[in-house]
This record gives structure tokens, sequence and C-alpha cells, in this order.
């Protein structure tokens, strides 16, 4: 005797219609099976064998089903050592053949609807070919007749509330009670071994969830008017907007309820002819009253119903000065290569300049000098009035017999770009704002730092003032530009997938509120908690059905230019090529979207707990 995993093809079948009303309430019809007789193969419950003849037929155990039905002398089902003819329970799933050889609740004109002799069709319910007293899951529902009592054996929606047995089994809600459903049916995969990849599509939103902003302020003489603007301003205005978004801007700007603030500044070489003794490249650790503070992102402090920015920031902010600065270029470049890789930095030539860099983190994998958390946004906000040395021009980069060891504008973008981040640019208007607002144009199209503006048929801007912004306004300006970000700014989005793992009293599913201890089961002694996800075998975006798209283009795996807060889809595809269990076990996996770089979008509606439901695997005849 072979032996084949349980037939699929019915199960399947209910899986796509899982989450629509059920017809198959107690004592409604099912749908039909076949007839079960010898060789029937399963042929949709309409009977095309006339009944087997009865002229001398017998029936060894008195089950009212011929010893010619029970594919006698040989066949023996449940391989106990009783051949089926002789064998009362011929399939060992607790339920008598006498009961399984009829099925009152399938049509009518179905084979094994009734049975009047012992030698009419047997019942098939789920149409697979097997009669039911030799299917150990009369309905094909991935729950085995021993654990599906009553009429739910041949039930696979026992209570007609639309959510088959099995998925209210797994969610431990009652398959019996209409009333007991689980709270999102569609998250749940039905996953019998070697049933072929199955799929179910999910909708995102992909707002900022999280986001690191530092402050890179342009600190030459010209800039104290916009240093005083920030110190003002940051508590009362930019903090505000960034933590609390405005829902009546158009497009409506959401919160950034986990923002974290941080501050550096740059300036220029200290020797001529770019600039003055004293001045710094860049600084992010800075002498004040209470001792050497860093600039690294930091919470925002909570102040009643307002916010203070961080201590750290604060104490920088208060002792910011302008000076120093000798042409109409600066920087900026240098300042963002070293924020951005946190790599040593010197510089010789006319003298010698070393940055402070490596500055520590509390934690290895925060990125960049300000210390960027993982999964965070990173966000530059460059306030300046110059245009750079070494920036999109080579007509004023730094002379390399004056200035030796300076980087290129390509190796900061492409610094800038590894780590994921987005440029906000501020050009003030005390300087040279012009040559400041064409580089830092320039720098926000090569970083993708863009919004969408819907007016006039739609177009991509940078995150850049369109025009000069005078000292006093650019905190308001800062608060706008964020604003566009986070309400209509670009990303790629693309998915990430992970075990559910939980140690307990910590969000671990993304909703915001502690969950319970939950591991996976240990399907290998020795092996851990099984990893659910790599049940997942694909993730691709879903092209939205009408116009207007809420992003630029996609691929295989990605959404590009995806705007603010939009609503996107993936479909996720699963499939089980290893799994048999004796026992239905339920296995869970975390699917979320985030950028290329690894930032987490969306919030809670950005990540879905997806649960993997692997029925009992059961060896049948073939």
């Amino acid at each position: 005797m072979r032996l084949r995993a349980s037939a699929a093809t019915g199960l399947l079948l209910l899986l796509t219609a899982a989450a629509l009303p059920s017809a198959c309430a107690p004592n409604a019809a099912v749908p039909p099976g076949g007839d079960g007789g010898p060789g029937d193969g399963g042929s949709g419950g309409v009977i095309i064998q006339p009944p087997a003849p009865c002229e001398n037929a017998t029936d060894a155990d008195s089950d009212f089903v011929s010893d010619f039905l029970d594919l006698a002398p040989d066949t023996d089902t449940d391989d106990d050592g009783t051949p089926d003819h002789a064998d009362t329970d011929s399939d060992d799933d607790g339920v008598p053949d006498a009961d399984e050889a009829a099925n009152p609740l399938l049509d009518p004109i179905v084979a094994g609807h009734a049975r009047t002799t012992m030698c009419d069709p047997l019942a098939d319910t789920d149409g697979d070919g097997t009669p039911d007293l030799r299917d150990r899951d009369s309905d094909n529902d991935g729950v085995p007749d021993d654990q599906d009592h009553g009429e739910c054996r041949v039930l696979p929606d026992c209570d007609g509330d639309g959510v088959i047995d099995i998925i209210e089994i797994a969610a431990g809600t009652d398959p019996t009670s209409p009333g007991s459903i689980p709270s999102d049916a569609g998250l749940y995969f039905v996953l019998p071994f070697g049933a072929g990849e199955q799929t179910k599509e999910f909708s995102f939103k992909t707002g900022i969830e999280s986001a690191d902003i530092y402050f890179l302020i342009d600190t030459t003489s010209s800039m104290g008017p916009a240093i005083a603007d920030l110190r003002a301003s940051l508590s009362d205005e930019i903090l505000p907007a960034i933590l609390n978004g405005d829902p009546s801007a158009v497009p409506p700007i959401p919160p950034i309820s986990d923002a974290w603030i941080g501050v550096g500044a740059f300036g220029d070489v200290p020797w001529t002819p770019y600039g003055q003794s004293g001045d710094n490249v860049y600084r992010h650790r800075f002498d004040t009253p209470s001792g050497t503070v860093t600039g690294h992102v930091s919470a925002p402090l909570q102040n009643g119903n307002g916010y203070l920015p961080p201590a750290n920031v604060t104490s920088i902010l208060d002792v910011l000065a302008a000076a120093g600065g000798g042409d109409s270029y600066e920087a900026a470049t240098q300042a963002l290569w070293i924020a951005a890789t946190n790599q040593p930095y010197n510089l010789t030539g006319g003298g010698t300049w070393i940055s402070g860099s490596p500055y520590g983190c509390t934690d290895l994998s925060m990125r960049g000098a300000p210390c960027f958390r993982p999964g965070s946004l990173p966000i530059f906000v460059l306030v300046t009035d110059a245009g750079f040395h070494n920036g999109p021009s080579n007509q004023q980069a730094y002379n390399p017999g004056l200035v030796g060891g300076a980087k290129t504008y390509a190796a900061a973008i492409a610094a800038i770009k590894d780590l994921g981040a987005k440029i906000v640019g501020v050009p003030v208007n005390t300087g040279t704002p012009a040559l400041a607002r064409n580089d830092l144009v320039d720098l926000a199209t090569q970083t993708e730092s863009l919004w969408h503006e819907t007016l006039s048929g739609g177009a991509d801007r940078p995150l850049v003032a369109s025009t000069d912004v005078s000292p006093a306004n650019v905190s308001t300006e800062v608060a706008r530009l964020l604003g566009k970000l986070v309400g209509a700014g670009l990303n790629d989005v693309t998915t990430a997938r992970s075990n559910y793992d939980c140690p307990g009293s910590t969000d671990c599913n993304g909703d915001g509120t502690p969950d319970p201890e939950y591991h996976n089961i240990e399907l290998e002694p020795g092996q851990g908690p099984y990893n659910a996800s790599q049940l997942i075998t694909a993730i691709e975006p879903v092209p939205a059905p009408a116009p207007p798209l809420p992003y630029n283009s996609l691929d295989d795996t990605t959404f590009h230019g995806v705007r603010g807060n939009a609503e996107i889809t993936f479909r996720v595809h699963a499939e089980n090529t290893t799994l048999q269990p004796t026992n239905v076990t339920v296995l869970r996996a975390l699917v979320r979207v985030v950028t290329p770089s690894g930032q987490r979008l969306g919030g809670p509606q950005g990540i879905k707990p997806v649960y993997f439901v692997v029925p009992p695997y059961i060896p049948v005849i073939e």
C-alpha cells in the first residue's frame, strides 16, 4: 500500500471563499461529493455508475456497507490489521462506518445523500474520490473527523459564519457559534502539506512611523539671526508641528509620535582663503556651562500639553554662536559626509583639522554621528545661507593643494543614500541664498528627498524652500517642509518579514500595546521555536486599481515614490513543503512595510501579524 498526502483541492477552494458568507449553516446542503464507488475518482456528486449489484452481496461487519464497497478482501485503511470489510470504523476516526456511509446534508440528487441498500453508493462529502468512511477529513476543512464532532464533520464552516472551522480553531473562537469569530480571519493562511502555493493580499499605510531629525546649522558669521529664531521657536513651532501633525493641511499631515531631535553645526576649514582661524568644518560636540555635550538625537521632553527639546539640544542651541567664514561657500558637503558616516576625518594643507568622529553611540546598531536609531528615518535639516565647497559645481571645489583629504560631493551623496536619509533644505537670505538654494535643490534631488505636489497635474518637488527665507521665518519654513515630507514626501516602500517571537510585556505586533509572551512551537528537537517567516515564499506589490496612483512606479518587490501616508497593497505568497504535523499547528510571523534601507513605515497600520494554520498530515490510500 502506497501513501500520499491528503488531497487538498477541496480545502483550497474553501480557503478562497473563507471570508465570504457561508451557505453551509447546519442542516443546509454542502457541496456535492463523488459517489464513493470503486474507481469513482470524485465525480462532483453526479451518479455516473449504477449501484453495485446486491445479488449475493455480503456485509461481514454488518455496517450496511457491502463488502464489495468495503474493497474486500485486502484493503485496510487504518492499518490496524483488520480489513475494512470486517472493520466497523475503517479509517479509525471515531465515527462508525454505518454513520459515514451516507450524508443527509448532501443535495438529494447527489450520491450518498441517502442509502436504502448496502450496495448504494457511499457519501463523498468533499468530492475527493475517497468516501467519507475511508476519509479522515470528510469535508477537507483541515480538521480531522475525530476532532470535528457531529454535523461539523461534514460542514467546513459548521456555524455558517463565513469562517472555516480550522481558522476558528486556530484563532481560539468557537466553530459552532456564529457569534464567535476571529477579529480578522483574513490574516490566516491554511497551509496543508504539499497543497501548493497560496496567496493573500494585505493593505498597509506608509506614513513615517519613526524619525530622527538632525539640525545641521551653518554657524558662520551671517547666520546669527537664523540661529536665534531656531533657538526661540523649536519648542513652540517646530516640535508641535512634528509631534502633533496637522489634519487640516492639504494633504493632511499625520503626526510622528516617535520623533527624536539632534543638532550639529558646520562652518569652513580654519585657514585662508576659505575660512578663518577657529572655524570648524563640523561640530557635534560642544562645550556648555554644564559640561561637554554631544548633539545625538534624543527624545523630546513632555511639558504639560506641549513639548520641550531634549536637554542636550537646548544646551547646544544656547551656546551656538555665529562667527567665522571667509567666502560665499562653506563646508556643508564635508559636514554631511562626517555626520552620515561617523568615520575618522582629517584635513591638511593650509593647516590641520581633525574631526571628533567617530562619536560613540549607546547602541552599536545606531548609525552616523547623530546615532540614528535602527528602523527610524534619518532626516538632515540643513539651514544655511551659502553654497557648498565640493558641491554640485566643481568651480567651488577645494584646491587639493590647500585642503587635502576633503570628500567629494558624490561621496557625501552616497553616504546619505546609504543611510536612507532625507534632506530638508532652508536657504536663508542673509548671505548668498541663491547659491545655497541651488546646491540644496540639487542635494535634495540627488538623495530623492522629494514631496509630491498635486496642483497643476502633479509634480515631484525637492524638500527645499523655493524662495529665500528670512531669519525670522526659518522655524516656520522648517515646520512647513517637515510637514511636506510627512504628508506628501516620497518613499520607496518594500516589505520585511520576520518570525513572531515575543518575550511578553512589550509591544511585539506593532499595535502600541504590550503583548503576552509567545513563541512558535519547536517542531524539531533542539532547533528552537519554528521560524514561520520561512513559509512565505514571496511578497509582491499589487498595482492600484485606478488612478490617481499613490506611487510613481513598481517592480517585483517595491513601490517607488509612494506619496506620504498612502495605502498600498502587497500580495503575500506562502507554501508548506516540509511540515507534516500530527495535530492542527498554528505558527505566527510578521510582515511590515519598510523603506529599502529598513526604516519602518505606517505605524500600527504598517505591520500585519500573519497566522499559518497547518492541518494534520493525513496519509490516504492512493
